[in-house]
């Protein structure tokens, strides 16, 4: 594993992107349902990743055991949590959405100990708990959690972020293959699966510039090239350096936010990325050695 600047420049650059995607999503919404928005998402994404694997000469994937690990791949990074933020963004504000996604390291560390077998300190585990506290804290569980939108919406981006976790610790565990390759056949399988459900809810009539425009953007930036370019990264740094864009992404999405949807993240909003950033900083940090 590398963590020169060209993995340094991918965290900023998936940080940029990703971060906007909450914002575009909410002015997506205004005009998809959001099935038809999640799989607008992909099948774009599929588009442009089938052309890049084109002209690149890269190719799809070959052999039953590469399509198997694209097509599960494809469910956790793509069909899973697009779905489930696509709906869970109808109540909840795109800046509060992107505090829930800044929990996907911690599901990464604890997946890495399990799944990759990797060493968890006793620090790491403390700071794992005072972050999931902190998520625990943004979805205010109660009696009524089940009984509302808002609260199942909750639920819904934390399941995302729970994805995510999942995808990236997939990525350690493919067989190896070009990065658009890889990312080709995730989208593909992904938009194949996606599109039966996009299809039933499809808008009668051709929606505003605004949300077309968002979903183009969505489909072939934040969704096809950030896919290749967080691939890249996560196999040249691992996932538990590249998770460090989970916690810098609510930043972004909440000046953008913000600034151009006027939403006003509260202290609750606050103290939970409070809570969430302590503990990866803590799970992070080595303790110091006194000499």
């Amino acid at each position: 594993m590398k963590t020169d600047w060209l993995s340094w420049a991918g965290v900023a650059g998936l940080t940029m992107i990703w971060g906007a995607s909450f914002a575009l999503t909410e002015v997506a919404l205004r005009g998809f349902h959001p099935m038809a928005l999640a799989t607008g998402r992909v099948c774009l994404a599929a588009c442009a990743m089938l052309l890049a694997a084109r002209i690149t000469g890269a190719g799809l994937p070959v052999g039953r055991a590469q399509w198997r690990a694209c097509g599960i791949l494809g469910v956790f990074s793509l069909a899973v949590p697009f779905s489930l933020l696509s709906w869970g963004q109808q109540f909840v504000d795109s800046s509060i959405a992107s505090i829930f996604i800044a929990g996907t390291p911690l599901f990464i560390l604890a997946l890495s100990r399990f799944a990759l077998g990797d060493p968890i300190r006793p620090r790491q585990w403390g700071g794992f708990a005072i972050g999931f506290l902190g998520l625990v804290w943004l979805v205010d569980p109660g009696p009524a959690l089940f009984e509302n939108s808002n609260g199942l919406a909750a639920l819904a981006c934390l399941g995302a972020a729970a994805s995510y976790g999942c995808a990236s610790i997939l990525v350690r565990l493919m067989p190896p293959m070009h990065p658009v390759t890889a990312t080709a056949g995730s989208t593909l399988t992904a938009s194949l699966l996606t599109l039966p459900f996009g299809l039933m809810h499809l808008p009668e009539a051709l929606p505003l510039a605004a949300p077309v425009l968002a979903l183009l953007v969505l489909g072939v930036l934040q969704t096809g090239l950030a896919q290749l370019l967080r691939y890249f990264t996560v196999k040249r740094a691992g996932p538990v350096f590249v998770s460090i864009v989970g916690y810098l992404i609510p930043i972004w999405a909440a000046i953008l936010g913000i600034v151009f949807l006027a939403e006003t993240p509260g202290w609750r909003a606050a103290l939970a990325y409070g809570l969430i950033v302590s503990g990866l900083l803590l799970s992070r940090t080595a303790p110091t050695r006194h000499k």
